[in-house]
């Protein structure tokens, strides 16, 4: 399954019911996604961290455990084709994790309705809902 930062970042930084929702379907699944993957999740823990919705000491294990978590990592450059064929329907950073979905014909987790509304995709996306 490929995951994106709006399911990754909450299974590492949030302590709440949306963690646990998250971190329960990703539970025994084997997990990839493109490289930017680490990069989105921290700085969604940064933004998070800037405006009190976490402490520093939780940013910190966060991080940590993003450095840790057993995700497959891909090189992006190999999708640019199907990302820049997409443009019109996503951004350029959903459209790299609906790319390395279809490339290896398995779904996408995402908590983002954008990506799981846009048309034309080929691969499942599953919607885990409305992260707050």
């Amino acid at each position: 399954m490929v995951v994106d930062a709006s399911v990754i970042a909450p299974a590492l930084a949030d302590d709440g019911p949306d963690g646990d929702r998250v971190c329960e379907r990703l539970r025994g699944e084997h997990l990839i996604a493109p490289e930017l993957l680490d990069l989105e999740v921290v700085s969604v823990i940064r933004k998070a961290l800037l405006v009190g919705n976490i402490a520093e000491r939780k940013a910190l294990l966060a991080i940590k455990d993003l450095v840790d978590i057993p995700i497959k990592r891909v090189s992006h450059r190999s999708l640019l084709p199907r990302v820049w064929e997409v443009h019109q329907y996503i951004t350029t950073y959903d459209a790299v994790y609906i790319a390395l979905a279809e490339a290896l014909n398995v779904a996408l987790a995402t908590a983002d309705a954008r990506p799981a509304k846009a048309p034309q995709l080929q691969c499942v996306v599953e919607y885990l809902g409305c992260l707050d």
